[in-house]
């Protein structure tokens, strides 16, 4: 009895700090926070930026009708990835990596909030931030 839980207890602690060192990993990546707006629909979350990728985590909001957003991610002038989400009279949440195999990654990642076919608004979102 005492063995096993001794086993758990040293389970547990291997768990908890690998989930420490996991979260500890993804911080020490830059990070930027984005935030479209075209009435009230929006589209907002975070862009996590790794050497060959980028991790975007966000929601889109469509306050009536549908709106899309397309994630573009650049490096210089060349777009290497791109994905888009679409939401229908709600909130959608969405997670997914925009790959950019090459060294050093993304330098740029458009973010394109588009109503019926007409881009509404846009951020351009770099390491340092978004404009």
């Amino acid at each position: 009895m005492r063995i096993a839980r001794a086993l758990l207890a040293i389970g547990t602690a291997a768990v908890l700090t690998a989930g420490a060192t996991t979260a500890a990993r993804a911080a020490d990546y830059p990070q930027t926070r984005y935030d479209v707006q075209y009435g009230n629909s929006y589209v907002k979350g975070n862009l996590i930026w790794y050497n060959r990728s980028v991790r975007v985590g966000g929601e889109l909001r469509a306050a009536s009708g549908c709106r899309d957003v397309v994630y573009t991610a650049y490096v210089n002038d060349a777009i290497v990835s791109r994905e888009v989400r679409s939401a229908c009279n709600g909130t959608v949440g969405h997670g997914f990596t925009l790959e950019a195999d090459v060294r050093g990654g993304a330098t740029a990642v458009f973010v394109d909030l588009w109503e019926n076919g007409q881009l509404r608004a846009w951020s351009i979102c770099g390491r340092g931030g978004c404009s």
